[in-house]
């Protein structure tokens, strides 16, 4: 338990670094004049559209808070300031946005907006509006997309898909990739995730890789598909959160996100792994060994080059290239490292942004995981 806490203390503190000092007057006169009609609103990003505050400031997701739960108290929420409001009938939200809206009641009695049972926090980085600094901060922060399909996590079941209202949605074994073979009752228990007309965009929440389209249903309804499977809704999920269709059957399950993408490489680079949380390159130690049951970087090592991990009972992914074994091991602080045909993979701590590689070739014993 006091890793556990150690760990998110750690994340929610990353790159902050330097003293928080109050905004100035030119700030101020800013963010007054930059006041939005909603308490949650949208502005473009490089991102598509992304969630706004009251007075146009990114608002972002943490991956270590539960459903209507923060995380994130102490240095932490002063690194990353929660989206408060005075009562939970003063929040307001653009009609555009799908998706359910509420309240938590924090430690200090403050009051912090949730979207889809996610507690919306700022950055204190982010100095104007339009500034998305937080951006997978700690492989952790996340800008908040208005989304069709999304991630959600959990400690019990990793990273899975859910539709706009944050509902977990399954694959059928019976369907083949663009057709659904879930029809009448069938159909009742699995209600399909539409959209209103096949011109409709199927918008990707942050971290969603793979292909995303529609068929076409007997109906003349458009269902969504995700690498060509067609997706649905159980009927007997009652909250957010709720897998209960996992497994039914033997022909239900849940659909996860892809774990690691294939990049393009420049030069002599060649195509790489990144990670599918973050996009951020992964690299294999040549002083690991394949196959091997525990990892030969510990210590100041695993700080400089951090373990690519994930949560319990994640199903592991590759993207499109990715096609080699995908597996973990146990860390000896009881993490699941992400192996890649048996070679444990990892970050480094000096790749600022998805895309860098600066790792490459360090000490003629860090290389980019090839795919």
């Amino acid at each position: 338990m006091f890793k556990m806490k150690y760990l998110l203390i750690v994340l929610c503190l990353l790159a902050f670094v330097v003293p928080v000092f109050a905004q100035d007057a030119t700030q101020e006169a800013t963010a007054a004049a930059m006041t939005e009609e909603y308490t949650v609103n949208l502005a473009s990003s490089p991102w598509g559209d992304i969630m706004v505050g009251p007075t146009g400031m990114t608002l972002y997701t943490f991956d270590h808070d539960a459903l209507d739960t923060s995380n994130c108290s102490g240095r932490c929420a002063t690194a990353w300031p929660p989206l408060v409001v005075d009562s939970a009938a003063a929040l307001t939200a653009d009609e555009s946005i799908p998706g359910d809206w509420g309240t938590i009641t924090r430690d200090d009695k403050t009051i912090q907006v949730t979207y889809n049972g996610q507690p919306l926090y700022y950055w204190f980085k982010d100095a104007k509006p339009g500034d998305v600094n937080g951006e997978a901060v700690g492989n952790s922060w996340w800008v908040v997309k208005p989304a069709t399909i999304a991630i959600s996590r959990s400690d019990a079941n990793g990273t899975f898909l859910v539709g706009p209202k944050g509902m977990t949605l399954y694959m059928f074994t019976n369907d083949t990739p663009g057709v659904s073979n879930c029809t009448d009752k069938c159909l009742a228990n699995w209600p399909a995730l539409t959209v209103a007309d096949d011109e409709a965009p199927v918008v990707v929440g942050d971290n969603v890789h793979g292909t995303v389209s529609t068929i076409t249903r007997d109906d003349g309804t458009y269902q969504v598909t995700y690498n060509g499977w067609p997706l649905y809704y159980f009927a007997k999920d009652a909250k957010r959160g709720d897998v209960t269709g996992e497994g039914v059957g033997e022909k239900w399950y849940t659909v996860a996100p892809e774990t690691v993408v294939v990049a393009a490489g420049s030069g002599d680079l060649g195509s790489y792994l990144v990670a599918g949380m973050g996009g951020k390159t992964l690299y294999t130690f040549k002083n690991d060994t394949a196959d091997a049951t525990t990892s030969a970087c510990t210590g100041d090592c695993a700080t400089a080059w951090p373990p690519f991990t994930v949560a319990a009972n994640t199903k592991l992914v590759g993207g499109e290239g990715a096609s080699g074994k995908l597996g973990t091991i146990t860390r000896d602080d009881g993490s699941l490292q992400v192996t890649y045909n048996g070679w444990p993979l990892y970050y480094y701590s000096k790749d600022a942004k998805a895309g860098d590689t600066t790792g490459q070739g360090l000490g003629e014993k860090w290389y980019v995981a090839a795919s």
